[in-house]
């Protein structure tokens, strides 16, 4: 039985799964392969993907006798119109058919064959049921509204997208990406804007620029067939899952962008090159997108609903966006969307494995969780996931009239001096109350006392932007925003000079205009390029914590603070231009160089362009963690001749997927643990004695050339690589060893930093981050005894040599709870208590440790699941296509928790008998239970044997609790029978 574990975050809302492979895990095997039918009852519908095991057309290496591959060859675009592919597409769609007659009444909404092979479906509880049990399905999940990692993050600096030099290497912008093309996933694209405006093309010009490129581009609302031209080369739209009548009246129905954030990413990634911008009075020179000869695919899957709460891009949509950019033949896909933290195996995860299979490079933003450790997203091996770094800071100063000067940020313009000074609460007009006037509301303000002034207004309630125009509309000359709470300041291209504050500086600015008979200011831009660059804080940080070790993310990092780029007007106030951050700019940033990359290196698998971006990054500052910055900042002066890379092949991604429990039919690939991944970083998650990792690089140079390698930092463990010198010719492949051993003095339980670099004869520095957490030990996450027996063994391995101490939190006793229920409906958002399910309450006090919660069945054909609500909230759910659950909440807040129980199906559709237990382990609570030896005495990388002793116990209970081990984060939890 798997046991999965469920934490609280900070906000106190619980995550969790079932124990069984819930919803979106594999069925079970050696079922039937059709499960037991599930009549259709009314009971509601929501929109769910499917996928079926077979290996969709992306990645199919003709395993099915009389169907052959479908897979492109490396260096070229997957072919949709092939007659291979037109073969084993309808074979796919046969077996959807199949699955889908099997459940009754369905209403597909996309059907998917080339990164998936699966369909997205309105499908009631039972159906999802159902499907769950069928042994030809990999995996059920409810489509979900992500957001775009763009907008609303803090602000500092501007990219240099025109650095002198910036495509020297490629012989001039011209060439930069030229015959690739980039999809964007996003919010639709304005191609009258001129950085995204292309010369009038034909099918015979993009057959010679684009080879075997596909896309198309089809009228729709405000958006003729001619609008797609030799820039923007295809344009889709997708809005079947997010619902055509869920759109705000201001979206356009077709790829027109009415967001503005669309644009603003092809623009970065894509935009044409030496563009004049102009934004009012202010002229900000000229820029580039990163690679301006690339064509931009444009598959619109990011909505505006009528409450801007509402926006965004279902699952169900975006899965549909990247199938058909990889069946048109894009090369490059970005998609700046958030994701589920932690999600290696969802089925956009999914979606991203074949693409990058079938050779496309998948750009992916780390969201915009930051600082917090552990919220990065997209976090599958096979996607470059991209951190944003605030690179060049743009600040301001205000001036007050005594000569103090309040640094805060602003975006470079003309300086006001010595004007008059007034707090916007003191300018209120009447009618209108001092709060309503301190944040700068529409009409709030007096003309004839703001008139010529520098205004301060508070920070909130209504938009940044709307408060500079507020000045600006009642005759102010400058603004000075002031935080009134925790927050960064932003550089905004405001209606006025404006300096944003932070919460200190704005009190000091209100203090002085308190005590001055006639507070003057002055607003002065003070452009400061000397800084290092820093992650930005907003950026998702690591570690991964759905994984152990192996995988580090985010990959790496690019410029996502006050990005300069095109906009869609009628978002922006009519602007064409305007700053804008978030990981969403950096992802555009990331996808651009990777173009680049792939102009050059038409043949290099996505694994290996991956590979030069991440070798050949600059750290950004020994402050800075590979685990919030990955390799680094990207370095465009390198990238394209990284002397050495390591490569990752499809067999190892799929044996990658079978060690976390998801295998395709055909695929013979053996289990692959996320260490042994040939990946250009190394992360060593777990580490308990010594561990030995296996890297391959490959020469890409045309030259022969002697590297030797070098450790940096790592501190408290020894590393070792052999051979630590290699010589290869052009072409040829070396594989190298990198152990690791903790010693006495290492950081226990935390990670620490260093790099590998491969130095060459020639020039060449090949470098990856390393980072390792030393453990105190290894211990066994779940144990079982007897209450006969009176103690359980628990078999450990050491990290360390010396001693360590463990105890017993429990044990709880528990008198399980027979059920007997009937099959039948049940409504998670108002539960009740009915034939179909039971209900138990549980008091989890202030100082619990572990709240666990189990449920048997007698027979192992039947399916119950498990709700848990807190104070009449939803918090945890186990429903898997099985009987037996297992929930295990970890520090749950204080509160009433009510546990239900549900009957799904039953084998002979009649009553289902189940038990029931629940424990609250809390500080105080338990039996007094022992271990022994105490302390334990203990050598480094070797087993140590633990006895936890206990006492008579009731045996008509059940007993849980959970073995804790002092400095260290592991535990192992107890079960007495």
């Amino acid at each position: 039985m798997r046991h999965m574990v469920a934490t609280f975050a900070a906000v106190c809302a619980l995550v969790a799964t079932s124990s069984l492979g819930a919803v979106g895990s594999p069925g079970p095997p050696g079922r039937a392969d059709q499960a037991p039918a599930v009549p259709v009852s009314d009971a509601p519908s929501r929109l769910y993907l499917v996928v079926l095991r077979d290996v969709p057309l992306a990645t199919y290496a003709g395993t099915i006798s009389g169907y052959a591959a479908t897979i492109p060859t490396k260096g070229t675009r997957f072919a949709a119109a092939r007659p291979t592919v037109r073969a084993y597409r309808a074979l796919l769609e046969s077996r959807q058919d199949g699955v889908l007659s099997s459940i009754g009444e369905a209403r597909v909404v996309y059907s998917y064959t080339t990164v998936l092979n699966g369909f997205a479906a309105m499908l009631t509880e039972a159906q999802v049921k159902q499907l769950s049990m069928m042994p030809q399905v990999l995996t059920v999940e409810r489509s979900t509204k992500q957001h775009l990692d763009g907008a609303s993050s803090p602000a500092a600096s501007v990219d240099d997208l025109t650095a002198p030099g910036r495509w020297s290497q490629v012989g001039g912008p011209a060439n930069a990406g030229r015959g690739v093309v980039i999809a964007m996933i996003d919010s639709g694209i304005w191609p009258e804007n001129p950085s995204l405006a292309g010369l009038p093309t034909d099918a015979q010009m993009m057959a010679q620029r684009y080879p075997g490129f596909t896309g198309a581009c089809r009228p729709a609302e405000r958006w003729p067939a001619e609008t797609c031209d030799a820039k923007v080369v295809s344009a889709r739209y997708f809005v079947e899952g997010f619902g055509a009548d869920s759109l705000s009246n201001s979206e356009y129905l077709s790829p027109r962008d009415a967001h503005g954030h669309g644009s603003q990413t092809a623009g970065i990634a894509a935009g044409n090159p030496g563009v004049a911008v102009t934004v009012g009075d202010q002229d900000f020179g000229r820029i580039s997108g990163a690679a301006p000869a690339a064509g931009v695919a444009v598959y619109k899957a990011c909505w505006l609903a009528p409450d801007p709460d509402d926006d965004g891009c279902t699952t169900a949509d975006t899965v549909k966006a990247v199938d058909q950019a990889v069946s048109d033949g894009v090369d490059v896909l970005s998609y700046p969307i958030s994701g589920d933290e932690g999600a290696v195996t969802d089925v956009v995860e999914l979606a991203f494995l074949h693409a990058s299979g079938a050779g496309v490079f998948v750009a992916a933003s780390a969201g915009n969780t930051g600082p917090r450790p552990g919220g990065v997203t997209h976090v599958s091996p096979w996607v470059t996931t991209v951190g944003a770094t605030d690179p060049l800071a743009r600040r301001g100063d205000v001036v007050l009239g005594g000569g103090r000067h309040l640094e805060g940020m602003m975006i470079p313009g003309r300086a006001i001096r010595d004007r008059r000074l007034v707090y916007a609460a003191d300018a209120r007009v009447a009618g209108v109350s001092r709060r309503e006037a301190a944040f700068c509301l529409p009409n709030s303000l007096d003309a004839g006392v703001v008139d010529g002034a520098v205004v301060l207004c508070d920070r909130g309630v209504n938009a940044r932007l709307d408060k500079s125009t507020t000045v600006q509309q009642s005759g102010g000359s400058a603004m000075v925003l002031a935080n009134t709470g925790r927050g960064a300041a932003a550089a905004d291209l405001h209606a006025v000079p404006t300096v944003h504050l932070d919460v200190a500086q704005g009190d000091t600015a209100k203090a002085y205009i308190d005590r001055s008979r006639a507070p003057t200011a002055s607003v002065v831009p003070r452009p400061d390029f000397t800084r290092a660059p820093s992650v930005a804080r907003f950026s998702g940080r690591g570690p991964v914590m759905s994984t152990d070790e192996g995988v580090l993310k985010p990959d790496i990092t690019a410029p996502g603070v006050s990005v300069l780029s095109a906009v869609a007007p009628p978002a922006d106030f009519g602007r064409l231009w305007d700053f804008d951050s978030g990981t969403s700019m950096a992802t555009a940033h990331i996808a651009g160089l990777a173009t680049m990359i792939r102009a050059q290196h038409p043949r290099w698998s996505p694994a290996e362009v991956k590979s030069a971006l991440s070798t050949t990054a600059s750290s950004l500052s020994t402050a800075e963690s590979p685990l919030d910055q990955g390799a680094g900042g990207a370095n465009l002066r390198r990238m394209l001749d990284p002397g050495l890379v390591y490569d990752v092949t499809m067999p190892d991604w799929l044996g990658y997927l079978r060690g976390l429990g998801l295998s395709y039919h055909g695929s013979q690939s053996g289990r692959v643990e996320p260490l042994d991944l040939n990946l250009p970083t190394i992360l060593v998650d777990d580490l308990v004695g010594g561990a030995t990792v296996t890297r391959t690089v490959t020469n890409v140079s045309t030259r022969t050339e002697t590297y030797v390698a070098r450790v940096d930092g790592v501190r408290g463990v020894d590393v070792s690589v052999a051979p630590s010198s290699i010589r290869l010719a052009a072409g040829d492949s070396a594989t190298f060893t990198v152990s690791f051993s903790a010693r006495r003095l290492a950081r226990y339980g935390r990670h620490v930093t260093g790099s590998l670099t491969w130095r060459g004869s020639l020039g060449h520095r090949v470098t990856s981050p390393v980072v390792v957490r030393a453990e105190y030990l290894r211990a066994p996450p779940e144990v079982s005894g007897t209450t006969k027996e009176r103690s359980v063994d628990v078999t450990a391995m050491a990290g360390v040599t010396g001693t360590l101490d463990a105890t017993v939190e429990g044990l709880v006793g528990a008198t399980p709870t027979d059920l007997v229920l009937e099959p039948g409906p049940f409504d998670p958002r108002s539960p009740e208590v009915s034939p179909s399910a039971a209900g138990q309450t549980y008091a989890v006090p202030d100082d619990t440790g572990v709240a666990r919660f189990e449920l048997h069945i007698a027979r192992d054909v039947d399916d119950l699941d498990v709700y848990v609500y807190r104070d009449s909230r939803l918090v945890a759910k186990a429903t898997s296509a099985t009987g037996d659950e297992v929930l295990t909440v970890v520090r749950p807040p204080a509160g009433s928790y009510d546990v239900y129980v549900v009957s799904v199906s039953s084998d002979d559709a009649g009553p289902s008998r189940a038990k029931l237990t629940g424990w609250v382990v809390t500080g105080d609570s338990g039996q007094g239970a022992t271990t022994a030896p105490d302390p334990l005495t203990v050598t480094g990388d070797r087993d140590v044997d633990i006895t936890v002793r206990f006492g008579r116990l009731d045996p008509a209970q059940r007993w849980f609790g959970y073995l804790d081990y002092a400095d260290s984060s592991r535990r192992t939890y107890l079960t007495i029978e």
